[in-house]
This record gives structure tokens, C-alpha cells and sequence, in this order.
């Protein structure tokens, strides 16, 4: 009985045993097929190069090139991984090597239009503008194997590259050419848009932004925003600022990450004076694209217009030496322009001026630079010079008000105050009477303090309030008025400007004097006193206020302080 027992608990342990063994050798069985399994599709290309494509399609493009890459170790001799691979390097920004991968299918199969296209592509991304037109001149003459691309494709890009050569005709044949192939080609459509501008064919530019968008057919990798940023860049140059701020607006509303409608719309916010907008459409332009060149410069142009000098010269200088390159049509003598206005803003005139000549070596043909670089040795005191530079602005640009401006502010200088008077006249009648106010309000202010010295009062008068009109904030426009109005006995209208000048700048010994003076012409001494005092505190040694402040003492002195006043006590 004991035995059967034992016998019958040993089998049960025999039992359990070999269970155990065949379960275990089971599962190492299907260990061993996952692992064969995931062995036959790491040696698998089609495995690798269907993933690629796949992850490519998703747009998970770092996921493709890991994929891109194992497919091409295991078939290193298969074009269409090379060129899936150099599509996403493309993607990710990464040209070289994408035009490297077109490379290898060009060495494979030298008559695959697709990827002579496509290098063609990465080459102007990288700036290589010569080979990139001779691989799209490649890929027409072979005229095989397009895949996924067509003819079109290879002639805008073929426009694309001689635009960048400058050679603006030749590359809007290509584009001509580009749409006559493929009529939908929205993108073609865009950007001979905006060539079209730059040969002052605003019209026929603006015709091809629209049928840009009327088509919306191949945009490429792009969408319609960059038509409509095109659409809104002409609009600007036509100076129908309010048109162009609603088309970039158009453009923000499909591609909120479109760095040049934004930088470009605040280019039209500075333009129209309205600073705070225009900085703050800077600053999303560079979250988006930090090393922005053009958008920084934009930025330095408008915290120069908000006496920001220190900020300004570090956007300057920022575009400058870590830019990506990309700027408007005035290149990079754009930002060295700003700078020299960043650095004639701080007083540093020297390294100003030699900003100045830089941006006018960069290009001689941009009027500004001659416009700073006047404006940098009036500040040095080389006014025949200045004068030189500033007539080779305005020669350049007729219609500068900027050019102008400075012009009249240097023939001020020099005693000349009737041609002065016409330059400030023909300043007015420039490009700043369109949208930019905050220039346009300088330019009166300027012409009333001259229509003072030229003893024409109520014309000082009227342009000073023209200047407030703009900006209320501008205390020198008040200060002038004022000076105006005591000139013609007007005191107490006087003494309520100067009031309205302190307001805006307390620290101006100018304004405390100019009331001061009024108040004594009004024979209220003590409050004249009281303002006079006020004046010496934040300048001593005021000319003005030291002379009226005598006078004032006296008149406090005697009995009744009603002798009459000497002609001298106004300067």
C-alpha cells in the first residue's frame, strides 16, 4: 500500500516535471520565432524602406531617417531610399545632406530627373545658386524619371535660382514657363508675384498673388499664406498699408508660424507709428525663427524709433553676425543702416559713421545709409559733408522724406534758412505723409522751430500744432508753440503750453524757463520766480533763466513790482 502511495506521488512529481519542461520548452520555442521573426525584418529592406516611406507620409521625419538609414545599410543601391532620405533631410532643414542623398541618385541612376530637381532645391536653400541652376537645367534637358515631381517643379526652382543670382528676367521666364507647364502651380503663381514687384509691375504682380490663390492648387510644401504675404509686401510698397496689414492677417490666420508675415507686418506697423504692435510682431517672428536677419533688423529699426539705442544696436548686431542671411531687398545694408542710427543715438559717431559706409558699400543704390551717414557727421560737425551725403539720398530717392528731413536740418545748420525752409516743405510732401506719422511729426516740429527763427510766427504756430495733432506727446512741439505765442504778446496761452510741455518731460530746464518768462510778461512775479528757480535747479547756469530770474528779484523787491520790463528778458 506504502509503495502504490509513493508510486503514485512520484509520478505526479514526474508529472509535473515534464509539464514544467514542456512549457518551458514551448515557450522558448516561441521565443526563438519572435526573435527569428524580428531578425528576417531587421535584415528585411522593403521592411526598412516601406517605414521610411510611411513615417515620411506621417511627417514623423526623424522616425523616417532612422528607418531611411537601416533600409539603405542593408541595399545601399536602391534610389528611391536615397531619395526618400533626402526629402526628409530636407524636412528637417538639413540641406547638405539632403543634397547629398540626391547625390547618391544621380551617382546611381544619372538620368533621374526627380533627383536632380530636388538637389537643385536643397543647393538654393544652402545658397549654392550656380549648381543649383545647372542640376535644374540637368533635370529639363533629361527629361526622365520625374516621379513625384513634374517639369514645373524644375523650372520655378530653376526661377528660384536665378533669382537669387539677381538675374530677375531670366528667372521670371523660368516662372513663366513654370506656369505654363501646370497652370494650378500656386506656389509659381506666388512668388512671380512678388518678382514682379521689383520690376514696379505692381499690377500685373498683384494679378498673379490673386490667381494664386484663386487656382490654390500645388503649393508645394508651402501653403497660401505665402501668397498672401506676397499680395500684402506689394501692397505696402503701394502704400495702402491698411490692404496690406489685412492681407498679412489673412496670412497669420492659415500659418500662425509664418516668420516673414509676421516680420513683415510689423514692418508696416512701424511705417504707420504704431511701435508697440510693431515690436511685439517682431518678437513672434523671432520665437518662431530666432536668428531671423530681417526681423531682427526690423526689430532694431523700431526700438531706434522708441530711443531704445542699446537694444536696438544688440538686434542690429545680432542680425549681423548670427543672422540667418535672410533679408528684404536692401540686403544687409538694412541692419548696418540701423545701426549706425542705434549708434548716432548713443554718440558714438565714429563707429556710427563707419556703419554707415559699410551699408553704402553693401549698396550704394539704397538711399537711407547716405541718409544716416548725412545725419552722423551733421551730429561731428562736418556739415559740408554731411550735406554731400544727404543730396546723394535724396538724388537716390527723390521722394525720401528722411533724405529731405536731414537735408533741411544741415542747411539749418549752416544759416540757410530759406532753402532750409524748402527742404522741410518738399519732406512733408514725401513718403512720410503716407502712414509714417511718428517721422511726419518730427518733420513739423523742425519746420515751426524754423518758422520761428524766420520770425513767421503764426506759421510756427500752425506747424506746431500740425505735430501735436500727430503726437500729443511731442513736448517740443508744445515748447515751440509756446515760444511762438510769446512772440506775439500771447502770455497767457504761453504760460498754459509750457504747462502742457512740462507735463511730458518735468526735467527740461527749457520749458521751466520759457514759463517763467511768461509768467513775468503776465507780472506774476512769484510764481515766475518759482518757475525760474526751478529751471536753474536742473541747468545752472540757463542763460534765459538766470537773466529773467534776475529781473524777477528785482521787481519782488520793489514797493509795488510794476516798473516796466526791458526788452531784454526774451531770447
Amino acid at each position: 500500500m506504502k509503495n502504490d502511495q509513493l508510486r503514485m506521488k512520484n509520478n505526479k512529481i514526474i508529472s509535473i516535471f515534464i509539464s514544467t519542461f514542456l512549457w518551458v520548452t514551448v515557450s522558448s520555442s516561441q521565443s526563438l520565432n519572435a526573435q527569428g521573426e524580428e531578425g528576417l525584418q531587421l535584415q528585411d529592406f522593403s521592411y526598412w524602406a516601406n517605414l521610411c516611406a510611411s513615417q515620411k507620409e506621417a511627417k514623423n521625419y526623424e522616425e523616417a531617417l532612422e528607418a531611411c538609414d537601416q533600409a539603405i545599410a542593408l541595399n545601399p543601391n536602391e534610389p528611391q531610399a536615397w531619395i526618400d532620405r533626402g526629402d526628409i533631410q530636407r524636412a528637417l532643414n538639413n540641406y547638405a545632406e539632403a543634397a547629398a542623398s540626391y547625390g547618391q541618385v544621380i551617382r546611381l541612376e544619372p538620368r533621374h530627373s526627380e533627383a536632380w530637381a530636388k538637389r537643385c532645391a536643397a543647393n538654393i536653400q544652402l545658397a549654392n545658386y550656380e549648381a543649383a541652376i545647372t542640376d535644374c537645367e540637368t533635370a529639363l534637358q533629361i527629361d526622365e524619371t520625374w516621379n513625384q515631381v513634374t517639369r514645373a517643379y524644375a523650372l520655378y526652382h530653376q526661377g528660384l535660382a536665378l533669382w537669387g543670382q539677381a538675374e530677375r528676367e531670366k528667372a521670371l521666364f523660368s516662372f513663366d514657363l513654370a506656369v505654363q507647364s501646370n497652370p494650378d502651380y500656386s506656389l509659381a503663381w506666388a512668388q512671380r508675384c512678388l518678382l514682379l514687384s521689383q520690376f514696379d509691375q505692381t499690377n500685373d504682380a498683384l494679378n498673379s498673388c490673386e490667381r494664386a490663390l484663386q487656382v490654390n492648387g500645388d503649393w508645394g510644401n508651402r501653403t497660401p499664406a505665402i501668397a498672401w504675404t506676397n499680395r500684402g509686401k506689394i501692397l505696402a510698397q503701394l502704400r495702402q498699408y491698411d490692404a496690406a496689414l489685412e492681407s498679412y492677417d489673412q496670412a497669420l490666420a492659415i500659418d500662425p508660424k509664418d516668420a516673414t508675415a509676421w516680420t513683415e507686418q510689423g514692418k508696416v506697423l512701424l511705417i504707420i507709428g504704431q511701435l508697440g504692435e510693431a515690436l511685439t510682431s517682431q518678437e513672434w517672428a523671432l520665437k518662431i525663427r530666432p536668428d531671423y536677419a530681417l526681423a531682427l533688423a526690423n526689430q532694431c529699426a523700431t526700438l531706434n524709433q522708441l530711443s531704445q539705442y542699446e537694444d536696438a544696436l544688440a538686434a542690429c548686431d545680432q542680425a549681423i553676425q548670427e543672422g540667418d542671411g535672410r533679408w528684404g531687398e536692401e540686403g544687409a545694408a538694412y541692419a548696418w543702416s540701423h545701426r549706425a542710427d542705434a549708434l548716432t543715438g548713443l554718440g558714438r559717431f565714429q563707429e556710427a559713421l563707419a556703419s554707415a559706409n559699410r551699408a553704402v558699400a553693401l549698396n550704394p543704390d539704397y538711399a537711407d545709409p547716405w541718409s544716416s551717414r548725412g545725419a552722423t557727421l551733421w551730429f561731428m560737425g562736418r556739415f559740408e559733408e554731411a550735406l554731400g551725403a544727404t543730396e546723394q539720398a535724396i538724388a537716390i530717392n527723390p521722394n525720401s522724406s528722411k533724405g529731405w528731413f536731414n537735408y533741411a536740418r544741415i542747411l539749418t545748420t549752416l544759416g540757410e534758412y530759406n532753402e532750409a525752409r524748402a527742404a522741410y516743405q518738399r519732406a512733408l510732401l514725401g513718403d512720410a505723409n503716407v502712414g509714417n506719422i511718428l517721422t511726419l511729426a518730427e518733420i513739423w516740429v523742425n519746420l515751426s522751430g524754423l518758422d520761428f527763427r524766420l520770425q513767421r510766427y503764426q506759421e510756427a504756430i500752425t506747424a506746431a500744432e500740425r505735430a501735436i495733432g500727430i503726437n500729443p506727446d511731442l513736448a517740443a512741439a508744445w515748447y515751440n508753440r509756446g515760444l511762438s505765442l510769446m512772440a506775439l504778446n500771447q502770455y497767457r496761452d504761453a504760460v498754459v503750453t509750457y504747462n502742457r510741455a512740462i507735463a511730458i518731460d518735468a526735467e527740461n530746464a527749457d520749458f521751466w524757463a520759457g514759463k517763467g518768462i511768461a509768467l513775468r510778461f503776465l507780472e506774476q512775479y512769484p510764481q515766475a520766480l518759482e518757475a525760474l528757480q526751478t529751471a536753474l535747479e536742473l541747468n545752472p547756469s540757463h542763460p534765459q533763466a538766470l537773466v529773467n530770474q534776475e529781473f524777477v528779484m528785482q521787481k519782488l523787491q520793489t514797493p509795488n513790482g510794476m516798473e516796466a520790463l526791458p526788452n531784454s528778458g526774451v531770447r
